[in-house]
């Protein structure tokens, strides 16, 4: 646990410390200079993972993170996953009281209203009305899985060798679902100066940062699931690139709500992560009968134990 917690304090705490020079600069969302911000704050998981991994515990890279691009069906998983549970959490907001589904995609220009002119709104409905409904969803799904699988999961990496890699390296002979809630919750917590600086959930930044936390923990077990499996902390990274770029999708269609009800990252969301983790255990303990879930990391992996 000594090198875990070494990991936890130096990245979090670096990342807090700039996070604060970022908001005593002025630098808030949404705006161009956050969103640069955003993606260098992504990369310090990983750039202390390596440092750490290297310098302190004198181990490679590579094999110890899972750092592998041997392909296999989970990495197809990974891809495809974040779609299921976005569009499940479309259906799922629909049930929030008060929240409505359109078809002209009113949402999308309710959450530019306060950041763009009448008249560029205007422009941007039509420009889509000159696709059709079909059409434009399809475009949607070709730039999303285009995007999760080059850009943002370059970004994503640079999460996810902390957390799914570095993390699951040296609590691996933990049971599954202790790696998961303490990594889900870590990694939460890490948001929390972004998220009080309006990302995600700009109307309500500090319940924000409690929602944050619950949804990352929720997410931790499948992602960790998806990691063991094929055996790549690149699923990770493909899985995290793949639902940034998704994530947005439901708010387009829905009206009504808020960000702390609708979408992915409103509870309404958390009801579709739970309701596809309850399918990938089923799948685990009654298909491929691995047990996964209630196994130690070490065992799913067929590691030998090992001080950690």
């Amino acid at each position: 646990m000594k090198k875990t917690w070494h990991f936890i304090i130096i990245t979090c705490l670096g990342s807090w410390i700039l996070a604060s020079i970022l908001r005593f600069a002025g630098i808030t969302a949404p705006s161009i200079a956050f969103n640069i911000f955003g993606m260098v704050y992504m990369l310090i998981p990983a750039t202390v993972a390596i440092l750490l991994q290297k310098l302190e515990n004198k181990e490679p890279i590579k094999k110890p993170l899972l750092v592998s691009f041997k392909v296999n069906r989970w990495f197809l998983v990974a891809l495809l996953t974040p779609i299921v549970f976005v569009a499940l959490s479309l259906g799922t907001s629909l049930l929030v009281p008060g929240v409505s589904f359109s078809a002209s995609a009113e949402g999308l220009f309710d959450r530019y209203s306060s950041t763009m002119s009448a008249a560029d709104i205007e422009a941007m409905r039509e420009e889509m009305s000159s696709f059709s409904q079909g059409t434009f969803v399809l475009l949607q799904i070709v730039q999303g899985l285009v995007a999760g699988c080059t850009i943002n999961a370059l970004f994503a990496l640079g999460e996810e060798l902390g957390w799914r890699g570095y993390m699951l390296h040296h609590l691996r002979h933990l049971s599954f679902m202790k790696v998961s809630l303490l990594t889900g919750s870590v990694w939460g917590l890490w948001h929390f100066p972004l998220i009080l600086q309006g990302h995600n959930y700009p109307n309500h930044p500090v319940a924000g940062v409690f929602m944050m936390i619950v949804f990352c923990t929720l997410l931790s077990p499948l992602m960790t699931y998806i990691v063991i499996k094929s055996k790549s902390v690149i699923t990770a990274a493909l899985f995290h690139g793949t639902m940034n770029a998704f994530a947005g999708f439901p708010l387009i269609y829905l009206v009504g709500g808020n960000d702390l009800s609708n979408g992915l990252t409103g509870y309404a969301g958390f009801i579709a992560i739970i309701i596809v983790t309850l399918g990938f255990y089923l799948f685990d303990k009654y298909v491929t009968k691995e047990n996964i879930f209630a196994k130690t990391v070490e065992n799913s992996l067929n590691l030998k134990k090992t001080e950690a």
